[in-house]
């Protein structure tokens, strides 16, 4: 145990920069919309940085090397927005766009120059959404997992983006 989340809650979305980790978005019981931010480089608890523009949870998360990015969840209702943050100051999120459908309980995953949002609910999805670092923009199906689930665990390589365990609804 190396320190603490500004509040207890659940069901959040995770992000990184090379000197930071960040917890988004969650639940305690009410939905949130805090951005906690803590160092890597010595054991301290975390601090509320800024707001998504919406609370939710069950959000993917994804990171480029300047900002974060949390993407669906589950607000009032499934949520298909892509929200951003800056790594470089602390700040609310900006919606800079939208994934192909809306869903919560979904993984993220990060290349150098694209996120990506693989499966989800409600009535488990199959599809992988992608979306560029360089400009805000919506993003585009690019392809299926093996089979539709939610609640997947989100990895990323230098080359590829995994997708691993999860289930039917």
């Amino acid at each position: 145990d190396v320190g603490d989340l500004s509040q207890a809650r659940s069901y959040v979305a995770g992000q990184s920069s090379s000197e930071s980790g960040y917890s988004s978005g969650g639940q305690n019981p009410p939905n949130l919309n805090t951005i906690d931010k803590f160092p890597f480089a010595s054991d301290a608890n975390a601090t509320d940085v800024g707001d998504l523009t919406q609370a939710r949870r069950l959000s993917a998360g994804q990171s480029s090397e300047e900002s974060g990015y949390t993407s669906g969840g589950y607000g009032v209702g499934f949520q298909n927005t892509v929200d951003k943050f800056s790594f470089t100051s602390d700040g609310n999120a900006t919606d800079v766009g939208n994934l192909t459908q809306s869903r919560g309980s979904a993984a993220g995953q990060s290349s150098s120059i694209s996120g990506y949002t693989s499966g989800g609910e409600p009535s488990t999805i199959d599809t992988v959404d992608k979306f560029p670092f360089a400009a805000d923009s919506n993003a585009t199906d690019v392809g299926n997992l093996t089979q539709a689930r939610n609640g997947v665990g989100g990895q990323s390589s230098a080359e590829s983006g995994y997708s691993s365990g999860g289930g039917p609804t």
